[in-house]
């Protein structure tokens, strides 16, 4: 039998984690928020609001600019990340949570 308190948690953080995707992409796609990729390929991200800058690598400037482009789906970011830089889907899936969790933090929650 399938212990449905577990799947239903598990249900639960992914809707969640679906939901700060979709809230960032949201985020980031309007003018209160503007990201700019330097030659490295890195990036620099300004909450127009906060006047908070925040600079990413290129992994994050990779999901910033997938996330502004409408992928707000965590398979989809995978995905990105996995063709972008040629890893495993299991390390870009544990980089993508970190990220968009770490991101909705200080963009996505300081609104609330």
């Amino acid at each position: 039998m399938t212990d449905l308190t577990k799947l239903t948690k598990a249900g639960e953080q992914g809707s969640q984690k679906m939901r700060r995707s979709v809230d960032l992409s949201r985020l980031l796609s309007s003018d209160a928020v503007s990201q700019t990729r330097l030659a490295d390929h890195s990036g620099v991200i300004l909450d127009i609001d906060s006047l908070q800058v925040f600079s990413v690598n290129d992994t994050g400037m990779c999901l910033v600019e997938a996330l502004r482009d409408g992928i707000d789906d965590h398979q989809g970011l995978v995905r990105r990340v996995v063709e972008e830089f040629e890893v495993d889907p299991g390390t870009a899936a544990a980089d993508v949570d970190a990220f968009v969790e770490e991101l909705a933090h200080y963009l996505v929650d300081r609104r609330v």
